[in-house]
């Protein structure tokens, strides 16, 4: 309880502060991605090719108070061409550069990963949700929405190109059911850049924890990731490892143990620019309360695009992958395959 009233103290103390406009600043952000994809897996069904368009419209809301702390929240009007009214917490940032989110604010593990460079495009075959292999290395970044994440400023504790992030989450209403629920958990992440010679180095690494309840389960989520990236002029080349338990719920109750390693590289020539990226997942799923035993759920996925900027906002995409599916030591076709985009993209 001392927990929430404290978070509750901080939302209090930042809207009541004096000197806020009545009204705040508003903005808007989105994009409309048209284009056609086509896949071909391997199972006997014909190729297919349709239609893809995807919308995306966000406003942000922000105002300064008189002694500079800036509040600011937003929300999500349209995501992936359905329409959605995802809203985000309350962050306050202040004059050092440093910031709190508070209420979904999220875990710092994720917010310190490495994402290395990939094919872009709507691409893929859809995975069946039997498999639980990871899509990324932050897979293990759950969270409660009474919360908070605090961001460092740059340079933090006077290391010359550090940050972190501290996270934490609680749910301590959750009760004993065959359904896990989330109860407590907590993040924290890193990230340093530095220089060699003339190639920017960034380091990323996160560690997250968090407890579960529920009648069967022998496993909590506990899990880290570490990464690396590398920019020469108009290179960049990068690469990410995570390892972990995760928990899941739902209809698919399962204890996991999974990995993923990931590579990439980008390359800008002028208003064109090629991506490539490499994924390899996998995960030993039992259900709650067995050790594990079962043999992989896996994914491998290999992906490349070419963008070239139209014009200003505007931007077309030509994306290709090659993937492979295993649920429980058995290749799927139906989710194996290849599959290639075409299309433009118009930010604003």
């Amino acid at each position: 309880m001392k927990k929430e009233l404290l978070i509750a103290s901080a939302l209090v103390g930042s809207v009541g502060l004096a000197g806020v406009a009545e009204a705040a600043s508003m903005s808007f952000s989105g994009h409309q991605r048209v284009g056609v994809a086509g896949s071909d897996s391997n199972a006997t069904a014909t190729a297919i090719k349709a239609s893809s368009i995807q919308s995306f419209l966000a406003a942000s809301v922000s105002e300064t108070t008189d002694s500079g702390i800036k509040i600011s929240s937003g929300f999500t009007f349209v995501n992936e061409g359905t329409h959605a009214t995802n809203a985000s917490g309350l962050t306050l940032t202040f004059t050092d550069g440093s910031s709190l989110d508070l209420v979904n604010a999220g875990n710092a593990s994720g917010s310190h990963d490495i994402a290395p460079p990939s094919g872009g495009g709507e691409l893929g075959i859809t995975y069946l949700s039997a498999n639980s292999a990871p899509g990324g290395v932050d897979f293990a970044t759950s969270s409660d929405g009474v919360g908070f994440e605090y961001h460092s400023a740059a340079d933090a504790m006077g290391v010359t190109g550090l940050k972190f992030g501290v996270s934490a989450s609680f749910n301590e209403e959750a009760t004993a059911a065959t359904t896990a629920a989330y109860d407590t958990g907590y993040g924290v992440g890193v990230t340093y850049v530095t220089t060699a010679g003339d190639t920017s180095v960034t380091v990323g690494a996160g560690y997250s924890g968090a407890d579960y309840v529920g009648t069967s389960l022998t496993k909590d989520e506990a899990g880290g990731h570490v990464g690396i990236s590398a920019v020469t002029g108009d290179l960049t080349v990068a690469a990410a490892y995570g390892s972990g338990d995760t928990v899941s719920g739902g209809t698919t109750l399962t204890q996991n143990d999974r990995e993923a390693t990931e590579f990439g590289a980008k390359y800008v020539s002028g208003d064109m620019t090629f991506s490539v990226g490499y994924l390899s997942s996998s995960s030993t799923d039992e259900v709650y309360g067995t050790a594990g035993a079962s043999d992989e759920d896996s994914k491998t996925q290999t992906s490349a695009s070419i963008d070239y900027v139209i014009a200003s906002g505007v931007t077309g995409t030509l994306g290709y992958m090659d993937q492979e599916y295993t649920n429980e030591g058995t290749v799927t076709t139906a989710s194996s395959g290849s599959s290639w985009y075409i299309g433009a993209n118009i930010s604003f």
